[in-house]
């Protein structure tokens, strides 16, 4: 059962987080103050950067993928953007 999980997770990190870049978007002018419409900006802006980690993906680290991905769903919802800064520091 163990190696059937550890398994299952190592295939979980091998593939990208898949997050609703409406919501975060959503989110983002709230913070912001804004009457909480979705940014057109901000859509493009997590879209780029969705393509950009899809193409990256497999060039990070396990551990660090893992990590980032974590990282971005602590505070509100995950942002690509960040996924990506993160990946890329």
């Amino acid at each position: 059962m163990l190696l059937l999980l550890l398994s299952a997770s190592a295939a979980f990190a091998d593939e990208v987080p898949r997050y609703n870049i409406e919501a975060t978007c959503r989110a983002a002018p709230a913070l912001a103050g804004g009457a909480g419409n979705v940014d057109r900006d901000c859509l493009r802006d997590e879209a780029q950067a969705l393509t950009q980690v899809e193409q990256q993906w497999a060039g990070f680290d396990a551990h660090r993928r893992d990590t980032c991905a974590q990282e971005t769903r602590i505070g509100g919802p995950p942002s690509y953007v960040a996924l990506l800064t993160c990946l890329q520091m």
